[in-house]
Order: structure tokens, then C-alpha cells, then sequence
């Protein structure tokens, strides 16, 4: 039975917690027992005796019944069919003719000692029932305020791994031990710990420190071991979602700035570079010695780079925003994957790329710009991070139910765990830090690919390659 903590109720005052703690210790006593079963039997004797002048005997031997209640009620069953066989003794002994005898002459007097003797054992049962139902209702009162106590001090800690010790002190102290620990290791097992487990799912365990041996396998054990750990995950799913509430303050934090500079850097961009881009072009007429044309060539490449940086962020600010419409039109793959190349390379990087189509591709619907630009970035992105003398590969082929462009490289590779971040907007690989870039033109790709029904995956080998593939939904009706 569990017994309730100072913790849990109001302090006692010492004289109570002393009576509290010596009516325990009689009730545990067996000597006590003895002690007083004899000595109610010999009170309700008496009685039976004061009673007998002015009664029927039969009448006044029902009195014994009532040291068969006290027994039964204080000592369980056993003990009251012990007081009942004491009592029907000295019945007998005291009263039934002949007196002070264990003699019966008379069959009336067979019969009252029979029927005696049943509803003392009735009785008995019965008081011993009313026991075990009030201390089973109490201990359940007990483990009630012990679940509330347990959800107060999950609910007011600022986390669950604070509170644990708390936990564990508290429950190992109702259930009668010196002190607990609360361990949250699902693999170590304990002799004496009591499993935390809900639903078949093992939380932990509750250890307890100096109580009996089979304590950590009682039924109350267990109960305030499936209440606690309902709370402990309880307590894990507030922890949980108070993370991903932070998480996602942080992450619409975080869009709205990006948002917010992207529109403002690629309008406020737009107009200087448009200036030197006009004026570069200009230069080129002009009568300019070796070095202002090499100087010239420099303002003229890096500018076509910011302005694809610009149109980069242009775009991501409107996939952003869900304002990019694609329109749909037939499209040859072939010649998306050539117009593709033809302005992602110039000079000396056209040796670099090999095209490999398929005969007899099928037209597909999409935007043709759009498609275009995710081509673009991926060959661009392939040249970039590839060894200079390496060959980057498009190859064109149809499938089932897509048309494939694949664009393979062979560069350094993307590590397994960066095989989806890499998509993200301004995101920048600690493998390449080196290599010059926005982290914006995978972002970009995606978004197009999407935008348009497509699909873009990636795989990739460390210290191998990486094959992008961009993959065209064929149209139903081309297909019939």
C-alpha cells in the first residue's frame, strides 16, 4: 500500500505523526493481533455474561461478532477466522449447558453454535473485503495526488531534465523506499528499478534506493511507474513542440529579412549595373591598347555574372512570393539541352561539355526560359566545381513517363548529409569554400523545376562526382 508523503498533504503535527506511525507498527505486529483478538473475545465475554440474567443466551452470544469485525477489519481475513473459532470456544465454554465444558448435549444448541460460527466466518470475509476495498481506495487516492503532484512540477520546470531528480525522490518516498533516481537509459536495467513504460514504448526507469526487494515489482510500483512515464512524455512533447515553435519563429524571421534584402539589393543593383554594362559596351568600340581590352573583357564578364546573380534574385524574390507563372509550351528537349549550353560556355570552355541525346525524343510542355535557366545553373554550377581539365556531361534520354536531362560532373562530390541542403537558398558547403558563388543557382533551379511540374534530384559519390538530373513530365495525350 502506498502511503502518503508530507509532500503531498498538509505537515502533520508530531502528535499525530506519531500516533499515525504506532498504529502502523501495531497493525504489522503480530503480537498485537494475538493480543487483541484475545482480549476482545474476553470483553465480549463479559458482556455475554452481564447480559445473560436478562436475555436468551442465543441472543446475547451475538456480541461476539463484534471482536470478529474489530479482527477482521484491523488484521484481514485469517485473523478474523481466528477470533471466530476463539469466540464459538468460549461460547461454548461459558454458556452452553453444560457450562464450562466443550460438551453439547442439546441439537438446538449444535444448531446456534453452527450458525454462529457461519455468520462469524460471513462476517468476517465481509470486514476483511470492506478492508482491502478502503485501503485499495486510499492507496488510489494516494497515487491520484502523487500523478497531480508529478504534472505540477513537469508543467512549472523550465525543462524536463531539471526536474527529474525531483520526480524521482518523490515517487520512490511514496512507495515506501529512501529515495529514487529517474533514468532515462532504455537500454541498462535495473534489479530494483521500476520500468517507465507506456503503451509498450519504455521511457526509462525508476530506481529505487532502500526499499524491499519485491517493492519494484508490486502493482503499485508499476501504476506510478506508467503514470510517470505518461508524464515524462508528456513532458518530452511540450519540450518537442516548444522547439519547433522557436524553430519556426526563427525560420519566418529569418524569410521575411531574407525577402526583404532580396528585393531591396536586386532593384537597387539593377540600375548601376545596367549603367556599366552599357558603358562596357561602349568601350568596345574604342581604340584601346592590348591591357585596356584585357581590362575591358574583365568589366564585361563580371558584370554578365552580377546581372545573373540579379536575375537569380529576382527570381527566388518571386518564387518566393509565388508570383513566377510558367508558360507552358512544346518543347524539344534536344534543343533546350543545346541552347543550354550554348550560354553557359564560351572560349575555351566549350571542350569542356559533352552532349549526349537520345534519338527520337518526344516533345515535352513547359516553360522554354524557365527550363532553360535550370539547365544553365546546373551546367554552370558543374564547371565551376569540377578540375579545370575535366569533362562535365549532358546527356538527354527518355524514360516511361519523363524525359531525362542529366548534367555530370566530375568535381570533389557532395557529402551524404548535404545531399538536401544544398537547395537551400545562400547555402555555401564547408567542402567548397574556396570556390567563388551566391548559393543561389541550385535554389533557383529547384524552384523553376518545381514551378514548372519537374522534378530535380541529385546524387553524388565524395571524390567522384555528382549527376543533377532534371526530369520533364511527358504529356499524356503524346504519349497515346
Amino acid at each position: 500500500m502506498i502511503v502518503a508523503t508530507g509532500q503531498l498533504d498538509h505537515p502533520a503535527s508530531p502528535v499525530r505523526e506519531w500516533g499515525l506511525q504506532t498504529a502502523r507498527r501495531l497493525r504489522a505486529s503480530r503480537l498485537a493481533a494475538l493480543g487483541l483478538t484475545v482480549g476482545m473475545v474476553a470483553v465480549s465475554t463479559l458482556v455475554v455474561n452481564v447480559l445473560t440474567p436478562h436475555v436468551p443466551v442465543d441472543s446475547a452470544g451475538v456480541f461476539y461478532l463484534v471482536a470478529v469485525l474489530a479482527a477482521s477489519s484491523l488484521y484481514g481475513l485469517w485473523w478474523g477466522l481466528a477470533t471466530s473459532l476463539l469466540a464459538a470456544v468460549a461460547f461454548n465454554f461459558f454458556f452452553l449447558p453444560p457450562a464450562h465444558t466443550l460438551v453439547i448435549d442439546s441439537s438446538s444448541d449444535w444448531l446456534a453454535l453452527g450458525a454462529f460460527a457461519v455468520t462469524a466466518v460471513v462476517t468476517s470475509d465481509l470486514a476483511a473485503r470492506e478492508r482491502r476495498n478502503r485501503a485499495e481506495a486510499a492507496q488510489r487516492a494516494t497515487e491520484a495526488r502523487l500523478g497531480e503532484r508529478f504534472a505540477t512540477l513537469i508543467a512549472e520546470a523550465p525543462d524536463l531534465e531539471s526536474i527529474l531528480p525531483e520526480l524521482g525522490r518523490e515517487a520512490a518516498r511514496a512507495l515506501g523506499a529512501s529515495d529514487g533516481i529517474v533514468s532515462r537509459d532504455r537500454e541498462e536495467s535495473h534489479p530494483d528499478g521500476v520500468p517507465l513504460e507506456l503503451s509498450g514504448r519504455l521511457v526509462g526507469e525508476l530506481r529505487l534506493v532502500g526499499g524491499a526487494p519485491e517493492l519494484a515489482r508490486s502493482a503499485p510500483a508499476l501504476r506510478v511507474g506508467r503514470s510517470l512515464a505518461s508524464l515524462i512524455v508528456l513532458g518530452e512533447e511540450r519540450e518537442r513542440r516548444r522547439r519547433q515553435q522557436v524553430q519556426a519563429e526563427a525560420l519566418a524571421r529569418s524569410n521575411e529579412l531574407k525577402t526583404a534584402l532580396l528585393r531591396a539589393v536586386s532593384h537597387d543593383l539593377r540600375s548601376p549595373l545596367m549603367a556599366i554594362t552599357t558603358a562596357a559596351g561602349g568601350l568596345r568600340y574604342a581604340e584601346l591598347d592590348e591591357d585596356d581590352r584585357e581590362l575591358l573583357q574583365t568589366i564585361s564578364e563580371q558584370s554578365d555574372r552580377m546581372s545573373r546573380m540579379i536575375d537569380d534574385l529576382l527570381d527566388l524574390s518571386r518564387l518566393t512570393a509565388g508570383a513566377l507563372e510558367p508558360a507552358a509550351d512544346w518543347i524539344d528537349p534536344r534543343e533546350l539541352a543545346e541552347s543550354a549550353i550554348e550560354e553557359s560556355v564560351s572560349g575555351d570552355q566549350e571542350s569542356r561539355l559533352t552532349l549526349a541525346v537520345g534519338h527520337d525524343l518526344p516533345l515535352v510542355r513547359g516553360d522554354e526560359p524557365q527550363l532553360k535557366r535550370v539547365l544553365v545553373n546546373l551546367i554552370e554550377n558543374a564547371l565551376k566545381f569540377s578540375p579545370p581539365d575535366s569533362t562535365v556531361t549532358v546527356s538527354v534520354g527518355e524514360r516511361p513517363d519523363v524525359v531525362e536531362t542529366t548534367v555530370t560532373d566530375t568535381g570533389m562530390g557532395i557529402p551524404t548529409d548535404e545531399l538536401t541542403t544544398i537547395f537551400e537558398p545562400f547555402y555555401r558547403s564547408s567542402s567548397h569554400s574556396g570556390v567563388p558563388g551566391s548559393g543561389l543557382g541550385l535554389a533557383v533551379a529547384r524552384g523553376l523545376a518545381d514551378a514548372n511540374g519537374c522534378t530535380l534530384t541529385v546524387t553524388s559519390e565524395p571524390g567522384v562526382g555528382s549527376s543533377f538530373v532534371l526530369r520533364v513530365p511527358r504529356d499524356p495525350q503524346e504519349q497515346e
